[in-house]
């Protein structure tokens, strides 16, 4: 592989480590949702209107929030264990270092082949960290939902609407 396409692989790996760190994040907005969201306004509901003003008002409050104010509100709901919390810990250093250091830190190694097979061995790595901790979370939320009717065919539907309102061509 001739050295160009070999940083085109880094900065590659280095976009699926964020991507994958996002959904993560994407996580603990669905269990926040889920465990405060719902758990406030399912009891209250009124209309459908008021409900979708509401949660707007809280997605888009979340949206504003970094990763470890997320972090920070769903310790504060109290709805995981000490592991997992401490796996999400550890995901928010990688996802802080990745998009606040990472090239700086590896100047050095990114200057030649070996450095850069370091990297995206190193990069994999962070990919199985988010993998992981987003195979923990999501069971989670998804067992919370159900017991608010999002059913596999609820979300099935909702996504087709989104997907057919969003006129994609994927």
């Amino acid at each position: 592989m001739d050295t160009s396409e070999h940083c085109k692989e880094v900065y590659a790996y280095f976009g699926l480590a964020m991507y994958r760190a996002q959904c993560v994040e994407q996580s603990i907005v669905q269990l926040l949702i889920v465990f405060d969201f719902f758990k406030e306004n399912v009891p209250k509901f009124e209309s459908r209107e008021k409900w979708e003003a509401d949660f707007d008002r809280f997605d888009d409050a979340l949206s504003k929030k970094t990763m470890g104010r997320l972090l920070g509100a769903i310790k504060e709901i109290s709805v995981l264990d000490s592991d997992i919390e401490i796996a999400l810990s550890l995901a928010l250093q990688k996802r802080n270092w990745l998009a606040h250091a990472y090239f700086f830190d590896r100047a050095l190694d990114f200057i030649n082949e070996a450095g850069r097979n370091k990297m995206i061995s190193e990069l994999e790595d962070a990919i199985k960290l988010f993998n992981s901790v987003e195979d923990i979370l999501n069971p989670i939320s998804r067992s919370a939902a159900i017991k608010y009717g999002l059913t596999d065919e609820v979300l099935e539907k909702l996504n087709n609407e989104m997907y057919e309102a969003a006129k994609g061509d994927l």
